[in-house]
């Protein structure tokens, strides 16, 4: 395989030399500080954790920090004791508890999140953006959630902060660091069901006598079947960072982290859902679609870097870096079945003839350099308080995906099976050839962005900015290039202390690396959103409260056609462009402490979206949803915490031309959960969930997957 699509040319050395700088001032924080008692008196460690559900300040979506009332857009934490609560493992756990996000699973591998109508490639780790994409899979919707204290989504278009504007939602993952000047640290163990077991290490320690330089380890193993037959799973997590207080005022921070995820029996795409006569195929939840020596591994590896300093209690700068390395390897297998554009299965009942055999090995790899610089400060003028923040933003991926891929059937080279009926997965693996070069190149962002956020008077606050992308596509027989600025604008009004009402608004413009069915590549994503809506914050903004409306207009906009591209390597999914697409809708959400010992989460979301003629775009979303989530703590029993909750959504269908529809009626899954606490070290705690057993489809776009049903884990936890 020729791997030198890979040599680092000389502008992506910026952020690894970043990285060094960084790093190569660690040192001098090492030097006990006891000899000079003047150095640093009293170790703060700075930074916003989550109390209970909720936060009291956050810089998401605008880099002000910000009470979550004061932001002009619906936002939801989804905190470190909502994800223990949960029992959440990953990111795919956290999205399908948060508000106003959806998703559907393109295999076992791949599962793409939704919001508003529209997909979600927005993502941040520490405030520093990147972006995620399915086409070929990476792992990026698996990422362990070991290493994160919290997730904040904030939806609607971010384009300030994170590029060009998607009106979807942007998901910021901010990792845990070293917050302790003491020994702690905590020791899991989860049993449950499909053989799961995991073991998670965490601990934090000073490296110096005062605590001003303090690391922090956390290591995870994961192990499991699952419902599917012949599937199983194995994940690997190490992360190491370093926090040191290079002075009372400047803070570094570095570290790695290294993921490893290995899926044996895995699926691409799902099962056949129809015969040729147009009757469900009835298979169970543990039918797996695919052979045994099917695969789907990934390792992903990740360095970053921040620098903060702050000149006094108004004005500071911050600067960070990251370096990732993520690799696939896989050997996969399609049941083709049906007419991509009637839906017509050639899937005989009878006979079981009809299945197309399709296998697929691939090779792909992704580098990633990014860096984010930026100030911000207030000042007064005419009596009022002011902000402003201004900075600039590098990222640069390089991406090579090579690829086998073979048709079987009868008189060809590969003919594993004449009938697809009383399947077993016992079939022949192809002869591969030598992986060739299927797609490789390179995009560059440059970016600056600016915003202040004015006190036009005591109650009434302005922020109004704007970001200039510099975007360019190299690679793939099609270099592209596009210079956009996007401006935003949000107004805040402090109705009482309690209460506020807000109105935002952005322009969208993304370029897509979606293509169509003849592989060409679709036009940027273009439009405008707007949003308005009321929000409220009691207890010192440990319970917020919101509700918003939105309209989003965009042209362009990518909906997956489930067929691959024509003359590809099988790994790519078809798109088609819908022009004129509206979506409105509203959103609520309620989140935090109730009362003391009492937390929940309730949110409600309900969006319409249609194109230009009026047809409903990406039915396979529901368009109507509610999640709620709540634990308790008795006062008089703070040993025992109990909790439950339930996640609804509406009915949702996929157009099958040939035959109408396949449809997954509305449903409900329920949770709930207990932990009790041994001693002040020990506790453990049960998780439940779909704890009433409901047969549902996670995927219905003319191939199917079930979602996972009842199923139970045990958490022994010792923490020191």
């Amino acid at each position: 395989m020729n791997r030198s699509a890979f040599r680092i040319p000389q502008p992506q050395r910026l952020s690894v030399a970043v990285l060094a700088a960084l790093c190569a001032v660690a040192p001098a924080a090492f030097a006990d500080t006891a000899a000079d008692p003047t150095t640093l008196d009293k170790v703060v460690v700075k930074g916003e954790r989550a109390e209970g559900y909720s936060v009291r300040r956050t810089s998401a979506g605008t880099r002000f920090d910000l009470a979550p009332r004061e932001i002009p857009q619906s936002l939801s934490i989804i905190s470190h004791q909502r994800i223990e609560d949960q029992n959440l493992d990953d990111i795919i756990d956290v999205l399908a508890n948060t508000t106003g996000v959806s998703s559907t699973q393109s295999d076992s591998e791949r599962t793409e999140f939704y919001s508003r109508g529209f997909y979600i490639d927005s993502y941040q780790f520490d405030g520093l953006p990147t972006q995620m994409v399915q086409n070929w899979s990476y792992g990026d919707s698996g990422l362990d959630l070991a290493l994160y204290d919290r997730v904040e989504v904030v939806r609607g278009a971010t384009g300030l902060l994170t590029g060009a504007g998607n009106p979807s939602a942007s998901v910021n993952l901010v990792r845990k660091h070293a917050d302790s000047a003491e020994l702690t640290g905590s020791v899991s163990v989860n049993v449950g069901s499909w053989g799961r077991t995991r073991s998670t290490v965490d601990v934090t320690t000073p490296l110096n006598k005062s605590g001003s330089v303090r690391a922090r380890v956390i290591g995870s193993y994961l192990d499991t079947d699952a419902q599917m037959d012949r599937y199983n799973q194995h994940k690997t997590l190490g992360y190491a960072v370093i926090d040191a207080d290079l002075t009372p005022d400047t803070q570094l921070s570095v570290g790695y982290d290294y993921q490893q995820k290995r899926a044996n029996g895995a699926t691409w795409g799902g099962f056949p859902m129809l015969f040729s006569d147009g009757t469900s195929t009835g298979y169970d939840e543990s039918f797996n679609p695919n052979p045994s020596w099917t695969y789907w591994d990934t390792t992903s590896k990740r360095a970053f870097a921040t620098l903060e300093h702050a000149f006094n209690d108004d004005w500071k700068v911050r600067i960070g870096a990251t370096h990732d390395e993520t690799r696939a390897d896989d050997k996969l297998f399609y049941p083709a079945y049906n007419d991509w554009v009637t839906g017509a299965s050639f899937f005989d009942k009878n006979t079981g003839a009809g299945i197309s055999p399709s296998a697929g090995f691939y090779n792909t790899e992704r580098k990633v350099n990014a860096v984010d610089g930026y100030f911000s400060g207030a000042f007064e003028l005419f009596g009022l308080k002011h902000e402003v923040m201004g900075g600039l933003s590098y990222n640069r991926r390089e991406y090579a995906n090579y690829g086998d891929y073979q048709i079987g059937g009868a008189g060809l080279a590969w003919d594993p099976f004449s009938s697809y009926l009383n399947w077993n997965g016992n079939i022949s693996e192809p002869n591969w050839n030598p992986l060739a070069l299927a797609s490789e190149g390179t995009i560059t962002q440059k970016a600056a962005y600016a915003a202040a956020r004015l006190s036009l008077a005591d109650p009434l606050k302005l922020i109004v900015g704007a970001r200039y992308t510099d975007w360019k596509s190299e690679g793939e027989g099609a270099d592209r290039s596009h210079k956009v600025t996007t401006p935003y604008a949000g107004l805040v009004f402090d109705i009482n202390d309690t209460y506020s009402t807000y109105a935002s608004y952005t322009e969208i413009f993304q370029p897509q690396m979606l293509k169509d069915r003849n592989g060409s590549y679709l036009d940027p994503v273009d439009g405008k959103s707007y949003e308005v809506g009321v929000k409220g914050a009691w207890f010192d903004n440990r319970l917020n409260a919101s509700v918003a409306v939105f309209r989003i207009e965009q042209d362009n906009v990518g909906q997956s056609t489930g067929e691959p591209v024509i003359g590809g390597t099988g790994g790519e999914t078809a798109y088609v462009a819908a022009r004129g697409t509206v979506s409105r809708g509203f959103e609520f959400e309620l989140n935090g402490e109730l009362a003391p010992g009492w937390n929940a989460t309730f949110g409600a979301s309900r969006y319409v979206a249609k194109d230009i003629n009026g047809a409903d775009i990406n039915t396979n979303l529901p368009q109507t949803a509610l999640k709620l989530f709540t634990s308790y703590t008795p006062q008089s029993l703070q040993a025992l915490t109990v909790g439950g909750g339930a996640n609804w959504q509406n009915r949702i269908y996929y157009a099958v031309p040939a035959y109408g529809r396949i449809e997954q009626s509305g449903y409900a899954l329920v949770s709930a959960f207990v932990r009790y606490r041994l001693s002040p070290e020990w506790s453990v705690q049960a998780n439940l969930n779909n704890l009433l057993d409901k047969k549902y489809f996670s995927q219905i776009n003319g191939y199917g997957a079930y979602g996972d049903g009842r199923n139970g884990s045990l958490t022994f936890t010792w923490a020191f």
